[in-house]
């Protein structure tokens, strides 16, 4: 049993189905993230766990227990706003301690309490002043202080890092993740947390687990390492990773036991990878799309058996990378290259893909066909 459950948890608004009979298990101690598009209802499915959305069907428990309709200050959660949700007129000691102040606990305890999270996050330096004496980074912080203070059984974190720029983002990501596994080793509480975002960089860095979500559902959920490496259809391929995974429409066939892929007079053989793909599908012919992310497109050389005959279009210098934007046939194909590489726009080369850095999806069902 999970330590927290949903089950066919649904949400209208108004005729307009928000969430639709989603089912989610979440560990005590994971940090599971949910992934995806605005509208397709991860701030939703985070409210009702909070209790602050009643949804409309479905139920949810917590350590065996159902909350469904428990309000949300009897639910042990603690949440962290987009908006942060401070009050201005307190002190920051004022805005960490005001849940305990609310529940009347004794003037020593609450002062332990809050300068132990204070110590946590780094800012009791910051004790006495104002919100808007404090900067993106320090008042994120204060939030994260103000929900640790309740030393709640789940932590939930609405697109919190969203209103802070780059460099800030990248080091809050690292507190973050030190944040959770330090209170994951605790002997009392495993420091759960539940965070959405839209951000796949966030999403990879800081989930044990990512659900990525589209129209109200779960398309995949999975370890970061395989929703990139093995997405299971064509949206959670297309989302997660920047650049976006190339698509190829064509079609896979059999031959001499073997297995190609086939489009526009361009013959890319796939070996047993597409051959495994047929077999799951039952045919020994079918159309098919094949994917291939960025960095698994490569320069070849001169001649080489397979290679496909491209033209650059654009190069587009990242630093550590250059981004290639490719014309092969009426498709464009984008690579991720080495800077060192010599390739000029307008140039005329051949690329190639090893079968092991392919995908093979459906165009009807967008299902991956190798599972």
């Amino acid at each position: 049993m999970g330590f927290l459950k949903l089950e066919k948890i649904t949400k209208r608004f108004s005729g307009s189905l928000a969430v639709d009979h989603l089912d989610l298990e979440v560990e005590e101690g994971e940090f599971l993230v949910l992934l995806g598009p605005s509208g397709c209802g991860k701030t939703t499915t985070l409210r009702m766990i909070a209790g602050l959305e009643v949804q409309t069907e479905g139920k949810i428990t917590l350590e065996g227990k159902d909350i469904s309709d428990s309000p949300p200050e009897r639910r042990d959660m603690a949440m962290v706003f987009q908006n942060l949700a401070l009050y201005p007129h307190m002190t920051v000691f004022d805005n960490i301690a005001f849940y305990l102040q609310n529940i009347r606990t004794p003037k020593e305890t609450i002062e332990q309490k809050v300068r132990q999270a204070a110590r946590q996050v780094g800012i009791e330096e910051f004790l006495t002043r104002y919100p808007n004496q404090l900067s993106g980074g320090q008042r994120q912080r204060v939030a994260l202080a103000r929900a640790l203070v309740r030393c709640p059984k789940v932590f939930l974190l609405d697109e919190p890092l969203s209103s802070l720029d780059a460099k800030l983002r990248a080091g809050m990501r690292s507190e973050l993740k030190l944040l959770h596994r330090n209170l994951s080793q605790s002997k009392e509480r495993k420091g759960t947390f539940i965070y959405v975002t839209h951000d796949q960089v966030e999403a990879l860095t800081l989930g044990t687990r990512v659900a990525v979500m589209n129209k109200g559902n779960i398309v995949q959920l999975s370890t970061p390492r395989d929703l990139y490496n093995k997405p299971r259809n064509l949206f959670a391929s297309t989302f997660v990773g920047s650049p976006s995974m190339n698509l190829i429409e064509g079609s896979l066939e059999r031959e001499n036991g073997s297995a190609a892929f086939i489009f526009q007079g361009n013959r890319i053989a796939l070996g047993e990878i597409g051959v495994a793909a047929l077999k799951r599908a039952n045919r020994a012919q079918m159309p098919a799309i094949l994917g291939v992310r960025p960095e698994s497109v490569k320069i070849a050389s001169p001649g080489m058996t397979g290679a496909l005959a491209a033209q650059v279009v654009t190069v587009e210098p990242l630093g550590q990378n250059n981004l290639i934007n490719l014309q092969v046939g009426d498709r464009m194909l984008i690579a991720l290259v080495s800077p060192d590489l010599a390739i000029h726009e307008g140039e005329n080369v051949n690329v190639c893909f090893q079968p092991q850095a392919t995908h093979l999806f459906d165009p009807q069902t967008e299902e991956n066909l190798l599972g």
